[in-house]
C-alpha cells in the first residue's frame, strides 16, 4: 500500500463511520423527543396530580429537571412532535426495543398501565409519507421544524422536499 491508498482508506473510514454515527444520534434524539412528548401528553390527559400543575406543567418540569437544553420551549416542541406525528409510534418503539435499559423501563411502565399505546392501526391518508421513512430520513431538527406547519398537505410537501434534499 502506498501513501495515497492509506489516505483514501482513512478518508473512507472517517466519512462512512461519521455518517453512521450522526444517523444513530439522530434516531436517538428523534426517539427521545417523541417519547418525552408522549409522556407529557399522557400526563396532561391522565396524570394523577395534573390539576396541581395545570398550565405551569412545562415550566415546573424545566425547573425540576434542570437539564441543559430541556426547557419549556423544547417541551412544547416535543409535545407538538408527538401530536403531529403519532404514526412514528412503530418506528420509535422498534428503535427503543433495541435499547435494552430503556425498553425494560418502558415495558414495566406499560404493564402497570402508565404508558400504553393503542394497538389499533393509525388511520393515515394515502398521500402521507410512511412513518419509517420520516423516522429514518429526516433529522430531529427537520421533524421539529416541519411539525410546526399546521396544514397537513403543506407539511407533507415539506417532508417530501426535505427527504428529496437529504
Amino acid at each position: 500500500m502506498n501513501f495515497e491508498a492509506l489516505v483514501k482508506h482513512i478518508s473512507t473510514i472517517q466519512n462512512t463511520l461519521q455518517a453512521q454515527a450522526a444517523h444513530a444520534v439522530n434516531l436517538a434524539l428523534t426517539s427521545r423527543n417523541w417519547l418525552m412528548g408522549c409522556y407529557i401528553v399522557e400526563f396532561e390527559q391522565n396524570g394523577e396530580d395534573r390539576a396541581a400543575y395545570g398550565e405551569q406543567l412545562l415550566k415546573k418540569l424545566e425547573q425540576r429537571l434542570k437539564i441543559k437544553g430541556l426547557n419549556e420551549r423544547r417541551f412544547r416542541e416535543f409535545r407538538r412532535l408527538y401530536l403531529v406525528y403519532p404514526q412514528l409510534k412503530v418506528s420509535v418503539t422498534q428503535y427503543i426495543a433495541s435499547q435494552i435499559q430503556i425498553r425494560q423501563s418502558l415495558t414495566a411502565e406499560s404493564e402497570n398501565g402508565i404508558w400504553k399505546f393503542s394497538t389499533e392501526p393509525l388511520q393515515t391518508e394515502t398521500w402521507m409519507i410512511p412513518a419509517d421513512r420520516l423516522f429514518n430520513r429526516l433529522s430531529s431538527t427537520h421533524l421539529n421544524t416541519i411539525s410546526g406547519i399546521e396544514n397537513p398537505v403543506k407539511r407533507a410537501f415539506y417532508e417530501m422536499e426535505t427527504i428529496r434534499g437529504c
